[in-house]
């Protein structure tokens, strides 16, 4: 099936459904609408989500912030999202915030920038998606392009391939190019404990 020919979730009537009265679902609650998944800890953390404040942000050791990381004082991390198009839907989107690598470098550019509320939405710099995400394999690794964005919000994550570190047939990539429908989304739900296929009627 072509590009041009994938179905759009306007057509697909639970999209509709799910954002009406929602779907129950397998946690005991009732979800209406699209909501993020989130991702505690950058893969590599030597522990639990226990977050510092931002404001203690430190270059050196380990560090880790609801927004920030800092591991052995050489890696650098920060929270993004990472949207997966809801075809047909847009700008409605699948949404995850993942941890994605910069350099040094890029990181402190951002870091500064944000603080001073100076982000600017035409700069971008190279990131690595550094978390497993449930549903697909292998993702930790792959590369994509971080673009800042100026309402303050994080960074935007865009996968892509080819490249040495990508295969350019990866589902995600895919996903993230051609935008997702209906079943793909309650099943991506599923994957992190909110099952709402039975309530879809799936």
């Amino acid at each position: 099936m072509t590009e041009a020919a994938l179905p759009s979730v306007v057509d697909d009537p639970r999209w509709h459904a799910f954002h009406d009265k929602g779907f129950a679902c397998l946690c005991g609650q009732t979800h209406v609408g699209l909501f993020p998944i989130q991702m505690q800890v950058p893969k590599g953390w030597p522990g639990g989500p226990t977050y510092e404040p931002n404001e203690a942000l430190r270059m050196n050791g380990d560090f880790l912030s609801f927004d920030y990381c800092v591991m052995d004082g050489k890696y650098f991390a920060m929270r993004m999202r990472l949207p997966l198009a809801m075809r047909g839907a847009e700008p409605a989107a699948f949404m995850y915030t993942v941890w994605a690598s910069l350099n040094r470098a890029e990181f402190e550019v951002y870091v500064n920038a944000e603080r001073r509320s100076q982000l600017a939405p035409n700069a971008r710099a190279p990131a690595r998606l550094i978390n497993n995400i449930n549903g697909y394999e292998n993702t930790g690794g792959l590369m994509g392009s971080a673009f800042h964005q100026e309402d303050g919000g994080y960074p935007v994550l865009l996968v892509h391939g080819p490249q040495p570190d990508n295969d350019a047939n990866h589902p995600l990539i895919n996903h993230q190019r051609n935008g997702i429908g209906v079943d793909t989304m309650l099943d991506l739900f599923a994957a992190y404990g909110h099952d709402m296929r039975t309530g879809a009627g799936k």
